[in-house]
């Protein structure tokens, strides 16, 4: 279940919350989200733009939806298709210069994120620091264990061509990832978000938490409850 609570940390926006459910079988990633886990998760489509706050269109869709168990969490994307030509197929380049969808995880002062494009290609990245920005000094860093697929395909019902993205990042990646304990289980602070450069140079950067700046900051993030 997906809800909002009010954010104290930006003005009138709101802080999602969202019910990550627990699978009883890690799902290995094949990018096919119409299937089962996948099929049954709650899928989150309201993104909005963090220079307007104005939600996607329609025909500039993303959804995202997040599953976990006790050895990782799982993260699948549906994704319009990029404004502009795909090209880089390397990892650790800079792949939201084109699009890329998008994952940010709170880590005590820093955080850890992670892109996948297209075409397939990573960007694993953690930043000791919430305001550091130098990708490249910290591009060396891998996620260990994490795996990942894509594949071309449309939103379901919609006729509308596009791309889908599958993650399974252990646990043991990211030791640093900040945890709340709640009543109602633990709770972890993500983004989910997409880079994607327009042709005229500009990027329509779509957000789940309430951004208004970077995807990175902690305060523009949303709430991820692991339920049980």
């Amino acid at each position: 279940m997906t809800t909002t609570e009010p954010s104290t940390l930006t003005g009138s926006r709101t802080t999602p919350t969202y019910e990550c459910r627990r699978v009883t079988e890690s799902p290995t990633p094949d990018a096919r989200l119409d299937q089962a886990p996948w099929r049954d998760a709650e899928w989150i489509d309201q993104f909005q733009l963090i220079d307007v706050a104005e939600y996607l269109p329609e025909e500039r869709y993303l959804q995202a939806a997040l599953l976990w168990d006790g050895v990782g969490l799982y993260v699948g994307y549906r994704s319009a298709p990029s404004l502009v030509p795909v090209t880089k197929t390397q990892r650790d380049g800079d792949l939201w210069t084109e699009s890329a969808v998008e994952l940010f995880l709170a880590a005590g002062a820093g955080y850890y994120e992670i892109q996948i494009n297209p075409l397939g290609a990573v960007l694993d990245l953690h930043f000791p620091d919430e305001d550091a920005d130098d990708w490249e000094r910290y591009r060396a860093w891998d996620a260990g264990g994490m795996t990942w697929a894509v594949r071309s395909t449309g939103r379901p019902g919609k006729g509308v061509a596009g791309w889908e993205a599958e993650l399974s990042l252990p646990w043991s990646a990211i030791p640093q990832i900040t945890h709340e304990t709640t009543d109602a289980g633990n709770v972890i602070w993500a983004q989910l978000s997409r880079s994607s450069r327009r042709p005229d140079g500009t990027y329509e950067l779509p957000a789940w938490g309430p951004a208004n700046k970077r995807f990175c900051d902690h305060a523009g993030m949303g709430r991820l409850l692991l339920a049980q």
